[in-house]
């Protein structure tokens, strides 16, 4: 029987097999979850959400979910993270267009933007890098997420890629579960 990996083990598996993805695959599947995001009851009836802004590559996309709720007219927040703490921010004028890149390489509001109270959101976007039928994610390592969620009573979605998903995600007492986990082959978890 193998030894379970580690989280940091993990996270350097799972970036290279992200990194070998096709750019076709990437996008059909984020496009699928895009669909199933946007059907649900939750999603729909929220009118603040947010929504993190994906890596250039190697993470589901989330452009085209950001870009529908906006037209929907529904205000849209999204990360910033600054040392240990991770605020959301609202997209204003100009949206994406007008961000900076961050050391991660990821768009990111600028610090004379104005946070958001995260009782505010009603629906939350959660990235990662493997997920679990349980339940269970593995993030990027640094907490943002299972800290940031433990403020908030919004409805928790994450997202993954089909390759992302794994048999069993190791677990610490301080990971937070989503309400929900899709991929693009459906719903992959859903808190009873």
């Amino acid at each position: 029987m193998a030894t379970p990996l580690t989280k940091a083990q993990l996270r350097r598996h799972m970036r290279h097999t992200l990194s070998l993805l096709p750019p076709t695959q990437l996008l059909a599947e984020s496009t699928t979850v895009f669909h199933l995001i946007t059907s649900l009851p939750s999603y729909q009836q929220s009118q603040h959400l947010s929504i993190y802004i994906n890596t250039p590559t190697s993470e589901l996309q989330t452009t085209q979910l950001i870009r529908h709720a906006l037209q929907e007219g529904k205000r849209v927040y999204v990360p910033r993270c600054d040392g240990k703490v991770m605020q959301m921010v609202e997209l204003k004028n100009g949206g994406l267009e007008t961000m900076a890149r961050n050391k991660w390489g990821i768009l990111e509001p600028g610090q004379e933007e104005q946070a958001v109270e995260p009782n505010v959101l009603e629906f939350v976007v959660v990235p990662g890098v493997a997920f679990d039928a349980q339940g269970n994610r593995c993030g990027h390592g640094k907490g943002y997420y299972d800290r940031y969620l433990q403020q908030t009573q919004a409805f928790t979605c994450a997202v993954c890629l089909s390759d992302q998903v794994i048999e069993a995600v190791p677990v610490d007492a301080h990971d937070q579960k989503p309400n929900m986990i899709i991929s693009p082959a459906g719903i992959l978890f859903e808190k009873q």
